[in-house]
């Protein structure tokens, strides 16, 4: 399999593992990767998969991807990150694709057959010593790929310790940021009381963790970043500077982007987001 297909491929499986999945999703999924893996002509494919009312908006974010792989602008030392990113996008459109199709109705949109059971025929094994047969036949299950995925899907089930959902995620992030930019815009002024910073530390630190425990090491990281940011701050480590407080909104901007899943150039917010977490990591020791 080419690196091209593998990334598309490995990008819905993370998504994938990204929800709690009844078996009957598994197999969905299990039939999409086999579809995508099949495919001689990925382009055409994910072409095929817009016209497909149910999977038009899962085509659109796969073909994205395909076109970031194929556009020969790939930075390769934030390959991983980028991965983790698009992988991520993925998760809202997979789980709306999941909950209104069957295996059975991929199966029909794909002019796929339901598949038939091998027949061994054992009545003509002789018994060891006689010249007597088995009288009877067993069907022995076909094993797929899409089996080997569904095996590797359920088992990785066991280490997730609750269910997660995007939707969920998505309101818990995104919910304080349009209060929070606005309130940087106060902390400029040192127009602010002790509880309200407080209260914008700790909601931050909690999502901080929350990212970092689904896997999300971008957004884990930003909302670190304004954690300290704001804490330094608040302890007058740091004077809150027009340069602090842009600083501190690039990390709110990379972290819209990215959970929104924006096709836009974020690389000098997060060069600047990150370059000011890198600034005051020595300033926080201790705290």
């Amino acid at each position: 399999m080419d690196l091209t297909k593998q990334y598309i491929i490995q990008s819905l499986v993370g998504a994938a593992n990204n929800l709690r999945l009844s078996s009957e999703k598994i197999e969905t999924v299990a039939i999409l990767k086999e579809r995508l893996s099949g495919a001689e002509n990925l382009a055409e494919e994910l072409k095929n998969f817009k016209k497909i009312t149910e999977l038009s908006k899962l085509g659109i974010k796969l073909s994205e991807l395909l076109n970031y792989i194929e556009s020969g602008k790939i930075d390769f030392l934030k390959l991983s990150e980028r991965f983790k990113e698009q992988s991520y996008s993925l998760v809202k459109d997979l789980s709306n694709v999941l909950d209104i199709l069957t295996p059975q109705a991929a199966k029909a949109l794909f002019g796929e057959k339901e598949e038939t059971p091998i027949k061994v025929d054992l009545t003509q094994i002789p018994i060891k010593g006689t010249t007597a047969t088995f009288d009877y036949s067993i069907d022995l299950p076909k094993r797929s790929t899409a089996d080997d995925l569904k095996e590797a899907i359920i088992l990785e089930e066991l280490e997730k310790e609750a269910p997660f959902n995007f939707e969920n995620f998505e309101e818990k992030v995104l919910k304080p940021v349009k209060e929070l930019d606005s309130f940087l815009n106060r902390v400029l002024k040192f127009d602010y009381t002790d509880g309200e910073i407080h209260s914008y530390i700790k909601v931050m630190k909690e999502n901080s963790e929350l990212s970092q425990k689904i896997g999300f090491e971008v957004l884990s990281n930003m909302h670190s970043i304004l954690a300290k940011g704001l804490d330094l701050i608040h302890q007058k480590k740091i004077a809150p500077s027009i340069n602090v407080i842009e600083s501190l909104r690039a990390c709110l901007i990379v972290i819209v982007a990215v959970v929104r899943g924006k096709e836009v150039d974020i690389t000098n917010y997060l060069t600047k987001a990150e370059g000011f977490g890198k600034s005051i990591s020595s300033k926080n020791k201790g705290n």
